[in-house]
């Protein structure tokens, strides 16, 4: 998405955080995408929508209130909000230059709101994670690929790109339909029902497939459809460009395969989410009602920082 990166904190990250045993049909953990959750409560609500000081807070509204609702319907043993320390990471860059190259630029009404909501949800002790260097979706990554056959996690994004980390029954995704409102969830075979390939083979759908809002443009022919289609009949890439010089494919689709082999390369280490990165999280702590006030009333978050409260009270989470 764009950058939002939370101030730096006094913690000392533990090696996998909120790791523990759980009941099959208890929700373990949820992560919050935090970039992608913000940006989507941004375009849901307008932006007349502003505190006494005039600056929007339309983004940290629907944020709140999203989280709010996701906590008290699943009552999740745990949960962190997940932030970018890098939006477009070096390491990327240098495996291919056009990641995020062409992003526009965040609407103006938008960067001012991350502060305020950091600040809020620091009051309300909730814990921040993030990994230097990386982006939101590379910390899920690694959390999702640590969590054990006892937990259940989910992951509460818009971002398509975290189907891969969906794992039954451990791991599922809720995916925001309409706006804030409405949710999906994406299991197994939501994923598969979706895009036509299972959770596991998601990566090569989208390394075929681009994704024009990242810079990356696929291969050329290669649409939705076909992708899925590819993707779907070979157990990985080696396979299809085995198939490809085999003769055994289309010869237009083939031949762009061929002819962009160096990008495809390139894409096996761009596209997947990182599963192994040291990251950091902010300890979780009782809320803290006088500040949460002050923030409520100098920004018109009363109704907003009141249900996310009693969610917090609901699930067990306020400390």
């Amino acid at each position: 998405m764009y950058h939002i990166s939370p101030r730096e904190r006094k913690s000392t990250p533990p090696a996998h955080p909120w790791h523990a045993d759980a009941m099959a049909d208890q929700l373990t953990r949820l992560l919050v995408d935090s970039p992608s959750l913000f940006y989507r409560a941004f375009f849901a609500l307008p932006t007349s929508i502003r505190g006494p000081d005039g600056n929007p807070v339309n983004a940290v509204r629907g944020y709140l209130d999203m989280v709010s609702k996701v906590l008290a319907d699943r009552r999740p043993g745990a949960v962190a909000h997940v932030f970018d320390a890098d939006w477009r990471p070096q390491w990327r860059v240098d495996l291919y230059a056009g990641y995020k190259s062409t992003r526009a630029d965040d609407p103006p009404e938008l960067p001012g709101q991350v502060p305020l909501l950091l600040e809020v949800l620091d009051a309300a002790g909730q814990p921040v994670a993030e990994a230097a260097g990386y982006e939101a979706d590379d910390v899920i990554g690694t959390i999702a690929a640590a969590a054990g056959p006892g937990e259940r996690l989910a992951v509460l994004t818009g971002d398509r790109d975290l189907f891969q980390v969906v794992r039954d029954p451990v791991v599922h995704v809720l995916y925001p339909l309409k706006g804030t409102s409405s949710l999906a969830t994406m299991d197994g075979a939501g994923v598969t029902a979706k895009t036509g390939v299972p959770a596991h083979r998601y990566v090569d759908l989208a390394i075929l497939r681009g994704d024009p809002s990242d810079g990356l443009p696929g291969v050329p022919g290669v649409g939705e459809k076909t992708a899925a289609r590819l993707a779907a009949d070979h157990p990985d890439l080696d396979a299809l460009l085995a198939a490809a010089a085999a003769g055994r494919l289309p010869p237009r689709v083939a031949a762009a395969l061929q002819q962009h082999a160096g990008y495809l390369q390139a894409m096996r280490r761009v596209v997947p989410v990182a599963t192994d990165v040291a990251y950091q999280v902010s300890d979780p702590h009782p809320p803290d009602q006088a500040r949460l006030a002050a923030l409520a009333e100098g920004h018109n978050l009363d109704g907003p920082v009141k249900r996310l409260l009693a969610a917090l009270e609901q699930t067990g989470l306020a400390g």
